[in-house]
């Protein structure tokens, strides 16, 4: 999957000529040619077995079933290799597209006949529909290559731009992209802050039902394009995407000052715990008209007794001097905004401390019944949801100042999410999967 291949060279050298504006030459960048438009996300594919292998199972790519049955259905010859891009569709759908030359695979579109797919053709190729257990899909044919997709939209682009010879000319703007399709395992690419993908990863199986994410702007801010190398944790107990550094986006300016922190929400509400965001800053809050300094601050989204989601924001003061032991009130409790965030960490209506942290929340009961503080003994089972939470803050390469947390749907490898560590002008994000044992 790392070995470099010969056509990115071409793509390497069709963006330096591209550079000198010789749009002709836009039609020589190969396995971008017929790729759609506006891609946030792109692997090369030379072996689909270690694509699967890395992405597929427990992490963290958004419609991994879907990326499964596309590369099952085109299986590539030795030695040559295509393109898997996710594209945000209509008002924020992503979709897969998977593209190679015809060439590249033994498949052909006669194979099709059982399913009796609906055809269409224009001037320079033929859109082939069908359904079949897997789901609905398109697959754009010409005479150089096949497009793939769940959608017709992204089949129907693929194909305008071949007749257009102008495929690639949406990506000439990310001068370092052929190199880091030729050498990392995946790329993202940054849409002007639009960051469709942050929709999707960490993925969460109750992101449908509107969780909130005051952070969500920032994730996957970077200048071009960032390269992500996949390795797994050295026990094998989690896998790892680490982006190269980049320029810190203006956004996360604030990350210079602040000291990475773990996020701390499992340690009371492990084993409920569906979502959380947390954030090193160094900022305050008032409590009758007197500051304590904050060195972060977060929310978490929990399952009470009943399966209703909760939502309880923390911040960790510098020391325990507040004491607010009872529940009460947040109207005496003001966040100062010092860092200018657009969307600043708001207060829930009732607030109370706990050691260090200052907790609020909507339902004092549900919160009540929920929390097992670090000081108190824990079960065997909370222990050991405890214990892999640690694991995966370890699968980390760093605490963070950024972390988003998930639930996944697996109990015995029940976290993913990612994290952003700032360093200096530069920061790089990780995101992280824990594996079950027997992996």
């Amino acid at each position: 999957m790392r070995t470099p291949l010969c056509p990115f060279h071409l793509i390497l050298i069709s963006l330096l000529i591209l550079s000198s504006g010789c749009q002709e030459d836009v039609a020589n960048l190969d396995l971008l040619q017929a790729t759609p438009v506006r891609a946030v996300l792109m692997i090369p594919v030379s072996d689909a077995d270690a694509v699967l292998h890395a992405w597929e199972d427990d992490l963290a790519l958004p419609l991994a079933k879907e990326m499964h049955t596309m590369l099952s259905l085109l299986p590539l010859q030795e030695g040559t290799q295509g393109l898997l891009s996710l594209h945000p569709v209509g008002a924020g759908g992503l979709h897969w597209t998977y593209t190679l030359r015809r060439s590249f695979t033994q498949w052909h579109p006669s194979l099709l006949t059982d399913l009796k797919p609906n055809r269409r053709d224009y001037a320079s190729g033929t859109i082939w529909e069908w359904t079949d257990s897997t789901g609905s899909w398109a697959l754009a044919e010409t005479s150089e290559w096949l497009i793939l997709s769940q959608t017709d939209i992204l089949a129907e682009e693929g194909i305008r731009q071949v007749e257009a010879k102008a495929g690639g000319a949406s990506y000439v703007g990310y001068t370092s992209l052929a190199e880091q399709l030729r050498s990392s395992p995946m790329v993202t690419l940054d849409l002007n802050g639009a960051s469709p993908l942050s929709q999707c990863w960490p993925p969460s199986d109750v992101a449908s039902e509107g969780l909130p994410d005051d952070l969500r702007s920032w994730r996957f801010q970077q200048p071009g394009s960032q390269a992500w190398d996949v390795r797994y944790t050295a026990d094998s107990t989690a896998k790892v995407a680490i982006s190269t550094a980049a320029p810190r986006s203006e956004s996360l300016a604030f990350a210079d000052s602040t000291e990475a922190r773990a996020f701390p929400g499992w340690r009371w509400m492990t084993p409920a715990l569906a979502w959380a965001q947390w954030s090193a800053v160094n900022s305050h809050l008032n409590f009758q008209g007197h500051p304590f300094a904050v060195q972060a601050q977060g929310e978490c989204t929990f399952y009470g007794r009943r399966k209703a989601l909760h939502r309880v924001t923390m911040h960790l003061l510098e020391g325990e001097s507040l004491q607010i032991p009872h529940w009460r009130t947040s109207g005496d409790v003001t966040i100062g905004n010092d860092l200018g965030l657009r969307k600043p960490l708001t207060l829930l209506p009732f607030a109370k401390t706990i050691g260090p942290y200052v907790l609020s929340c909507e339902d004092t009961a549900a919160v009540n019944r929920s929390i097992v503080y670090l000081q108190d003994m824990r079960d065997s089972a909370a222990e050991a949801h405890y214990q892999m939470a640690i694991r995966y803050v370890r699968s980390q390469p760093s605490e963070g100042q950024l972390w988003w947390v998930a639930k996944q749907s697996n109990p015995a490898a029940p976290w993913a999410g990612l994290t952003y560590r700032a360093q200096g002008k530069v920061g790089y994000w990780s995101a992280a999967a824990l594996l079950p044992r027997n992996k």
